[in-house]
């Protein structure tokens, strides 16, 4: 059986509601790669204490406070819950020192990622995570915005057309996984939330960060006023994810500031890659560290618009002067070599690190070949990772 009439078997075996779905039809050929990332345990070990250490950051008064002015500037709120699934995206450098790409709150492939292990009969790297750990983070976000848990729990899930959605198989099996726990979910495109169902929470996959979009409005106003739980959310987005954070985290002092301890504060300065805001006042200086740098657009997500700095154009980099842009310390993928049925193979890989609040719960890396992460490459895709 290959890879993907396996990855579906496996998907049909823990939810009978998908046997009616064309999931053959839904999951791309390139999803699932048939090889595996083998890497020292202290590679996870770095990963867990670098998710505990930022999100130790997050919950400092002084980081909160330090960002009053500007979450009212974006017309966010603290809404008192956190955000589920959220990711950390690493690359590995020379040294198997993980180098924080970027911080996720609305990524994908947390349930198909545990999928995945379970149809290769791979151990999860996080040995105690399961999909009742999910349902019971669900809950705490509702406790920590004071809510009741009503019974039955009514769940939306949600994206911008979601049966349109490169993973709308994920979105199915969260759908499957919220039922079976006795809740009434639902998947609705987030302009129809509200009209015919009222959800108590909602799983947000939609990428306007900070519901500022006009379409937005209403889901906007449910977050604000706490009609409804939304998880992942803007504020969270705002303190942890959005990629002015990178740049402040990267500046000398910065986590002194806000009282970390020594050990901390040495981990994330090496996880951390300096950098820097990208504008007519900096030009000159990043232009003449641009072949050590790589560029990509603040407010985007993915690999929309990235340039390796070694290969931009001064027009090119003329043009990201006008636009929102960070650049970043470059840290090239770290590269396995398989074996295809083409011959031996080099791909390179990132590593997605799944977690909630300060846990970390999983951990998958993406192969690939070429600039950037695209899931179209033969062979490659979503791989389990086995810590040795």
């Amino acid at each position: 059986m290959d890879q993907k009439a396996a990855f579906i078997s496996q998907l049909r075996k823990s939810f009978q509601g998908l046997e009616q779905e064309p999931l053959e039809a839904i999951v791309a050929d390139n999803l699932i790669s048939p090889f595996d990332v083998v890497l020292p345990a202290s590679v996870l070990k770095q990963a867990q204490d670098i998710v505990a250490g930022l999100f130790s950051l997050r919950e400092k008064k002084s980081y909160q406070t330090h960002y009053l002015e500007l979450a009212a500037m974006k017309g966010v709120k603290d809404p008192g819950n956190k955000s589920i699934m959220m990711s950390y995206d690493f690359h590995l450098d020379q040294n198997q020192d993980l180098k924080l790409i970027e911080v996720n709150t609305n990524a994908s492939f947390l349930a198909l990622g545990h999928e995945m292990y379970r149809a290769k009969g791979h151990p999860l790297p996080v040995s105690n995570f399961s999909f009742e750990e999910v349902r019971l983070d669900i809950l705490n976000e509702m406790q920590l915005q004071g809510k009741d848990i009503p019974a039955p729990l009514k769940v939306a899930i949600t994206d911008d057309k979601p049966s349109e959605q490169r993973l709308f198989v994920e979105f199915l099996v969260y759908n499957e996984m919220f039922k079976s726990f006795g809740w009434d979910s639902r998947i609705v495109d987030y302009r129809e939330l509200f009209q015919d169902f009222n959800p108590d929470f909602v799983y947000n996959r939609y990428t306007d960060f900070f519901l500022s979009d006009s379409s937005s409005q209403v889901l906007r106003e449910k977050y604000l006023s706490r009609d409804v739980c939304l998880s992942p959310n803007p504020y969270e987005y705002l303190m942890l994810a959005d990629k002015q954070r990178l740049i402040e985290w990267s500046q000398e002092g910065f986590f002194e500031a806000h009282g970390l301890d020594e050990k901390t504060i040495a981990l994330l300065r090496k996880a951390v890659p300096a950098s820097y805001d990208v504008n007519l006042s900096s030009s000159e200086e990043v232009w003449a560290k641009r072949k050590t740098l790589f560029f990509k657009p603040k407010n985007a997500f993915g690999s929309k618009q990235s340039y390796r700095g070694s290969s931009i154009s001064r027009k090119a980099f003329e043009e990201l002067m006008k636009e929102d842009t960070i650049a970043m310390e470059y840290v090239p993928a770290s590269e396995q070599q398989f074996v295809t049925p083409d011959g031996p193979q080099d791909f390179k890989f990132d590593l997605r690190c799944y977690a909630y609040q300060g846990r970390l719960q999983l951990v998958v890396a993406r192969l690939y070949q070429g600039q950037v992460t695209n899931l179209r490459t033969p062979y490659g895709g979503f791989a389990c990772v086995l810590f040795k």
